[in-house]
This record gives structure tokens, sequence and C-alpha cells, in this order.
């Protein structure tokens, strides 16, 4: 393939993925209007968003992490040797993955009370909470056989360049959730039941869509057991790694909310703060890291390296370019953003404010969120995975350790400020390995382009807060419809300037 293309192919990609996920989470951000508006910060939404910390842990173990890392990788080489050669693996891993999540779903509703004391410690002491957040997470455990399912699907899909439906499954998943929430019902427990069964009946229809997909490109699954489990040995050495760097990182998120289900509505709270920095980091660095990986794979470290590391530099210089200004935004708007969004019905003006410093401490990590999506590919595509594993466990440590200790003086924003310092923690150590496989990403003009786009946000700051003193008479909805944009036009107007971006990037990026 020539050069060319694939720069092309890359970022036409990552533009795809990166549209129909914007796309999934503004329908993500009408769903949680709605929640905070119909449940606010209240004992039934913590309960709810605790039944979906188990769906989401898989489904980010699966669909965006170690399961799709390490199978993309090893289809994309069977794909060389054969379409048939690669249904045949994908055939023994979807026989051996359906075993292990049936097993897993089922333990999982056996043990759910004691499951629930890992997740939520907290809500012991509440026990109408602790046996609502137990039925909950029952009836959406069953979504868990489903994604797991489907994201062996995705996988094949993001191989062979299918990213369109992939990408846009996720939004039947909000989709359902918003029509539960529309459902007339006076009893905030009854909604609680709609959203719950909505997530169990949302992840068969991704299962149902993803797989009808894969027909349609004529690469059907059958169900049958192995007939060669050398293979599949292989596989799982790989993989291993990487589903327990996977899980390192899920029980990191599930001990920050251990610690958060001791304040009251801590879960809530993080949850709405989440969900607004991970826009960007959805848009910018899964859908990157989403095409990277297979981009990688196709690569051969020792005769494609000048290669390997074009790819990576324009990757992170992209997500640079767009993490630090959309960190600085949320930063500096995050009252009247939230003010916006969430502030209704149940949801009010304390709720903004320990929402809002919640969002400001997770921003300082943003840029960092989305590096790691970048930098975990290169590792993955060159067959290592021990050293994002014991980078995981250092910076876990970091991050409970610190998150005990500032929650005692904080409250929920220290939970929020330890996970941004130890994923910084983990990039560094991400981005100094690299440099093993003879990427060289940080170059001396790089760093220099980092100054111009740190400049280039503080002018885009300076102009936010200007604006912000004299739309003080405009409605919050009025302030941000005006300050967003020109807060955009001004820092890309200046990335310009500064010579970070050419008429041929702009014009590139228009184009595609």
């Amino acid at each position: 393939m020539k050069k060319g293309l694939k720069k092309f192919s890359l970022f036409r990609s990552t533009f795809i993925v990166a549209s129909l996920t914007a796309l999934s989470r503004i329908a993500g951000l009408i769903r949680d209007v709605l929640i905070s508006n119909v449940l606010g910060v209240s004992f039934v939404a913590d309960a709810f968003i605790v039944a979906l910390r188990l769906p989401n842990i898989f489904r980010r173990i699966t669909a965006e992490g170690a399961f799709s890392a390490a199978f993309v990788p090893i289809f994309s080489k069977k794909l060389l040797e054969g379409k048939a050669s690669s249904i045949n693996f994908s055939q023994d891993i979807l026989y051996v993955l359906t075993i292990s999540i049936i097993i897993i779903t089922s333990l999982l509703q056996l043990l759910m009370p004691w499951v629930m004391y890992l997740m939520a410690y907290g809500f012991s002491s509440d026990i109408a909470k602790f046996e609502l957040a137990i039925i909950y997470s029952r009836i959406t455990v069953p979504y868990i056989l489903f994604i797991s399912l489907s994201s062996l699907g995705v996988g094949i899909l993001n191989s062979i360049g299918k990213y369109s439906v992939a990408s846009l499954s996720p939004v039947i998943l909000n989709i359902l959730l918003i029509i539960a929430l529309a459902l007339p019902s006076d009893d905030i427990l009854l909604t609680g039941y709609f959203l719950s069964f909505a997530v169990m009946l949302s992840g068969f229809l991704q299962f149902i869509l993803i797989f009808l997909t894969l027909r349609k490109n004529r690469y059907s699954l059958k169900l049958r057991r192995p007939k060669n489990y050398d293979q599949i040995n292989k596989f799982m050495k790989l993989a291993n790694p990487q589903i327990i760097t996977g899980l390192i990182l899920q029980a990191n998120i599930l001990l920050s909310g251990a610690i958060a289900s001791f304040a009251q509505g801590g879960i809530s709270t993080l949850y709405y703060a989440e969900r607004l920095y991970q826009l960007p980091l959805a848009l910018f660095g899964i859908s990157i890291g989403t095409v990277l990986l297979p981009t990688l794979s196709s690569l051969d470290i020792k005769n494609d390296i000048a290669e390997i590391n074009l790819v990576v530099r324009r990757s992170v210089k992209f997500a640079l370019i767009m993490s630090i200004p959309a960190a600085t935004g949320l930063i500096i708007i995050s009252v009247p953003i939230i003010t916006l969004i969430y502030q209704h019905g149940l949801f009010d003006e304390l709720n903004t404010i320990l929402v809002s410093k919640t969002l400001i401490a997770f921003s300082i990590g943003l840029p960092a969120f989305i590096l790691i999506k970048i930098y975990l590919p290169i590792f993955y595509s060159m067959g290592d995975t021990k050293n994002p594993l014991r980078y995981s466990l250092i910076s876990t440590a970091i991050n409970i350790f610190m998150a005990l200790f500032l929650f005692s003086k904080y409250g929920i924003i220290g939970i929020a400020l330890s996970t941004s310092f130890s994923s910084w923690v983990n990039f560094l150590l991400l981005s100094n390995k690299s440099k093993s496989f003879m990427i060289s990403v940080f170059s001396a003009r790089l760093y220099f382009d980092l100054v111009k786009v740190i400049l280039s946000s503080a002018a885009m700051a300076y102009a936010i807060f200007f604006l912000l003193n004299i739309l003080t008479d405009f409605s919050i909805a009025s302030q941000i419809l005006i300050i967003t944009p020109m807060g955009m036009l001004i820092y890309f107007l200046i990335l310009s300037l500064l010579g970070v971006l050419n008429k041929n990037d702009i014009r590139s990026i228009i184009s595609r």
C-alpha cells in the first residue's frame, strides 16, 4: 500500500469513527440530561449508575480494550494468509469467548451481593439502596454476554476497514435509555427498572446488528467446537496480559467508585463529570486508537519503522492539538456547561458546583487519557503486552493511594485529581518505553509545536473570559452558543498564524 494512501486511509477512517462516535455521544448527552432531570443526584441514580459499571467494564475490556487489542493484530495476520484462515480463527475464538462469558455472567448473577460490596461498599449502610443496586445490576448483567460477543465482530469489521456500523451501534443503547426515561412514570424506582431492562435489550440489538453486518460482508461465523487449540493457546498467551491490564484499569475505576460510594451522591457526581470529559476522550482518543491498532499491525517494525514513526507522530500531534484546548475549555466554562446540561428537575445548584469542580479535576488529565489511547496500540502491535501491564499496576497503585488520601480532604474532587495524576504517570512511562521500539515521537519540532498549542489555548482562554464578562445579560445557552465557536475560531486562527497548521493541512482536513 502506498504511503499517501495509508495516510489518507488513516485520517479518513479516524474521521469516520470520530463522526459516528460524536453522534453516539450526542445521544448519550441527551440521555444524561434526562437522567439528571428525572433521577438527579438521588439514591436511585446511584443504584442505576452502579448497575451500569459492570456492563461498561466489559465493554471497555472487550470492544474498546484488551480483547480487541489482542484479537485485531492476530486476525490481521490471518487475513493475509487468506479469508478462510481468518474465519476459522474467529470461530475458534467465538467458541471460547461464548463459554467464558456465559460462565462469568452466571457467576455474577449468583455472587452479585458480594460483588456489590466490592463495587459500592458505602451502600451497605443503606439497605434499600444496596438491595436496589443488586436488583438493577442483575437485570443489566446479560448485556455483558451480548457486548462481549459483539466485540469479536467489531474487531473483524475494524480489521477489514468497515468502521461505520461498529462505531454507530452504541447509539442503540442511548436511544433505548432515552425511550425508557421518556416513559410516563411518577415513580423513579420504576424508571430505574425501565433503564436497567433497556441496557439489557440494547446489548442484544447491538449483537444482532454486528453479526448481520458480518454476514453481509461474507464473514458469517458459526458456533462450533475448535478442531485445533494451538492458535487459541497462542491467542490467550498474547491476550492474557492485555486482559489483566484491562481488568486492572477497570478495577481502578471500581475502586474509585467504591471510595465515592461513602459520599452521599458520590457515585452520580463522578458519573456526570466523567460523561463530559469522556466526550473529547472518545472523539480523539478512542477514535484514533481504534484505527491506529489495525494500521500499525499491518506494518513491519523492521521495514516500515519510518512509516510507523510518521503515523504515530501525526496521531500524537493531532491529539495534542485537539485535547489541550478541549481541556482548557472544559475547565473555564465547566459551570455554564453543567448548568445548561444538568441543572434541571432534581439536579440543583449545589450539585452543579460539585460536578463542576470534579470535571475540572478530570480535565487536568484529559490530554494524558487521550495519549494513553494512542500509545497502547504501539505496544500491542509490537507484541509487547507486559510493559503496559506493569505500568497500569504502577499507576493504579498511585491512584488508589492518592484517592484515599485526597478523598479525606477534598471528597469526590480528590478522586478525580488522583485519576488525572496517575494517568499522567502512566503516559510518561509508556512514552519513555516506546523509545526502545525506535519510536521517536517527541522531537524538537513537536515540542516547539506543543508550546504553540499551549499559547493558542491560552489566547483562547483569555478570549473566553473576555466574552463571558460582556455576555452577562445573555442566557447561559446563548453564552455557550457564542463562546464555543468564537473560542474555536480564535484558537485555530492563532494556531495557523504560528505555523502549526498550514493551508494544506486545513484543505486536507476539509476535503476528508
